[in-house]
């Protein structure tokens, strides 16, 4: 039997946990510094399922993306999880954006999905009035989940599946043996595989175990969201036209499975709330839309990383060290939610099933 520790239960953590719990010969524990399962990113996000239309064809996100997508619906639909197949339209406003666009159904087909339409004016307007746009592409494949619902029954599983998890874990002491750990919080028990899915302190947990090891730099960035009750009568998810590989500031617009509308994440260095910011760009992209009715919702803090001092759309990093079991996820950021399930597989076929 293998022992395998997986720091952090957010959504990946609880996706890895719910994964291995399902295979023979593994005994896996989680340890969470808060109190819950998903209190930190994973409870801060868009709820949205990725269709993997912008991303490098090369990257992991691409590839997690859009395996993790089927995934989700899948699991939705089996476990009675309340989504929505909404489709996401990406909005050119001028010719200029409309390139985008092209480059954008260029990129979708390059990623394996045919899926993707251009739509022109006339046909924008009949399927979103609301909506401020010159031409659109059409990503049928995205949708809408409840999170909190999902990580609820990945945790469910994987308990019932005889994961262990122990919360209120921190300062977590690791010492490294030949070819296992020892973990201060669990007594008799030695470890053959850690697996740090720790989100914004993942980093910060694998250079204080392994000082000589050169890993990523973190790059947070923060992002608030805001909500409206106001009946924008939008039906899919709206995004701004923008080129392909490229993830650049902008305010989203969410259907929410409850009613009303998410807006966000922006990007921004303070905590401090601007409304006039988002409305500033919301009535740029509505036709109509009321400032007394926007609310604060929620924010958090992106796990954004640099590799080798290069600042770009990075891919997920998913490596485990060389000279030991030790598995660090970082800058699991978007599509990360979208693709838990395909992570989880991803880590248990690459580092774990062949070494069993």
């Amino acid at each position: 039997m293998k022992n395998i520790l997986i720091i952090g239960s957010g959504v990946v953590g609880l996706a890895i946990a719910y994964e291995l719990s399902k295979k023979r010969g593994l005994n896996v524990f989680v340890v969470e510094k808060n109190k819950s399962i998903g209190l930190e990113n994973t409870s801060k996000s868009s709820e949205i399922i990725h269709a993997g239309v912008y991303y490098k064809t090369n990257f992991l996100k691409r590839k997690l993306a859009i395996e993790g997508k089927k995934l989700i619906y899948k699991f939705c639909k089996k476990y009675k999880i309340r989504h929505a197949k909404v489709g996401k339209l990406f909005i050119a406003k001028n010719k200029i954006e409309e390139k985008y666009l092209h480059l954008l159904k260029k990129q979708s087909l390059k990623n394996g999905l045919k899926d993707c339409k251009l739509i022109n004016y006339k046909k924008l307007k009949k399927i979103e009035p609301n909506v401020i746009g010159y031409k659109a592409l059409m990503s049928p494949s995205s949708g809408i989940f409840d999170v909190k619902s999902f990580i609820s029954k990945l945790y469910k599983i994987s308990k019932k599946n005889s994961v262990k998890y122990k919360f209120k874990s921190k300062n977590l002491k690791i010492i490294k043996k030949d070819k296992y750990f020892i973990v201060n919080n669990f007594k008799n028990i030695s470890f053959d595989y850690i697996i740090n899915s720790a989100g914004i302190n993942a980093i910060k947990i694998a250079k204080k175990n392994f000082p000589n090891e050169k890993f990523p730099k973190d790059r947070y960035v923060r992002g608030i969201y805001l909500k409206t009750k106001q009946n924008l009568k939008i039906n899919k998810i709206i995004y701004q036209s923008q080129k392909p590989n490229t993830v650049t500031p902008r305010v989203d617009i969410v259907p929410m499975l409850e009613g009303g509308y998410l807006f966000g994440p922006n990007v921004q260095k303070s905590k401090k709330v601007n409304k006039n910011l988002f409305f500033n760009v919301l009535r740029k992209n509505l036709r109509f839309i009321d400032k007394g009715k926007l609310k604060y919702f929620k924010q958090g803090i992106r796990t954004k990383i640099t590799v080798n001092n290069k600042i770009k759309n990075e891919d997920f990093f998913i490596k485990k060290l060389k000279k030991y079991n030790w598995i660090n996820l970082f800058g699991i950021e978007s599509p990360g939610l979208t693709s838990s399930l395909s992570i989880s597989k991803y880590v248990y076929r690459n580092f774990i099933r062949n070494e069993k």
